[in-house]
């Protein structure tokens, strides 16, 4: 591995085209630590997802961080994205394996870090979208890991100062269902 490209790419800044994240200062370091932590407490000893939660944006070192709507909104870019960021991975030396797991993670740690930084934004159909994505995949890995999931959100809530009767006065089940549904709130 080459540990000073690996280590230099974990500098890289997140959210920066983001208007209601862009100065909040997170790095791919920062997310990965964060996104291992919470592998960590809902898979105690899964090595391979808390590598994978370091190693999964590295890549983006060449690409930047391109969101993920973009992304969504237009399969070649992100069709290019990826073989650029793989060709940066292979380039440091830097392999892991892509998982539910990861995903789960990946997209949890974005929403706890929009919950401290832009909490206002949950209410926005994206952020509600993916929330029901994060609640559904988590419960589909069994119900200790959504229930692990719930305790992450509550807590966050509690941290940012939002109230989960204010903004979602349902439960979390109802959500994903909604969400599916094409409900926002």
């Amino acid at each position: 591995m080459n540990t000073h490209d690996a280590y230099l790419a974990t500098m890289v800044r997140r959210w920066h085209v983001n208007p209601h994240l862009n100065q909040s200062g997170q790095t791919l370091g920062h997310h990965g630590a964060a996104a291992a932590i919470l592998a960590h407490a809902m898979w105690p000893g899964d090595a391979e997802v808390l590598w994978a939660c370091i190693a999964h944006d590295l890549g983006e070192s060449v690409t930047g961080d391109v969101p993920s709507p973009a992304k969504r909104a237009n399969n070649t870019l992100a069709i290019e994205l990826l073989i650029a960021e793989t060709n940066a991975l292979a380039a440091m030396g830097v392999s892991y394996q892509p998982s539910d797991r990861l995903d789960i993670v990946d997209r949890l740690e974005a929403y706890l870090w929009m919950m401290h930084h832009a909490a206002p934004q949950r209410l926005t159909p994206e952020w509600c979208k993916s929330l029901a994505w994060i609640e559904g995949m988590a419960l589909e890995q069994g119900v200790p890991v959504a229930n692990a999931v719930q305790v992450i959100l509550s807590d966050a809530r509690k941290s940012a100062g939002v109230s989960d009767a204010a903004p979602v006065k349902r439960g979390w089940w109802q959500r994903v269902w909604g969400c599916i549904m094409g409900e926002t709130t």
